[in-house]
């Protein structure tokens, strides 16, 4: 079963928000070291991913209403 791309786009930023609340857990906990900033990377990729999923919805969605 394949997801569609604003599926795909909505569970990703999901994602990356649960990542970003969970490294501001860690800095009120811990203060700033790596895994704070490996998790805000990590939440930074989902957010691309999540962006370039979008576009693909816009994209297919435009190409629909061309035909």
């Amino acid at each position: 079963m394949k997801l569609s791309p604003r599926v795909m786009g909505f569970s990703y930023s999901f994602l990356a928000t649960l990542f970003v609340v969970f490294a501001i857990v860690h800095v009120q906990l811990d203060g700033w070291g790596f895994l704070t900033y490996a998790i805000l990377a990590i939440a930074a990729l989902d957010y691309m991913i999540a962006w370039n999923a979008f576009k693909k919805s816009a994209a297919e969605k435009q190409e629909q209403n061309n035909h």
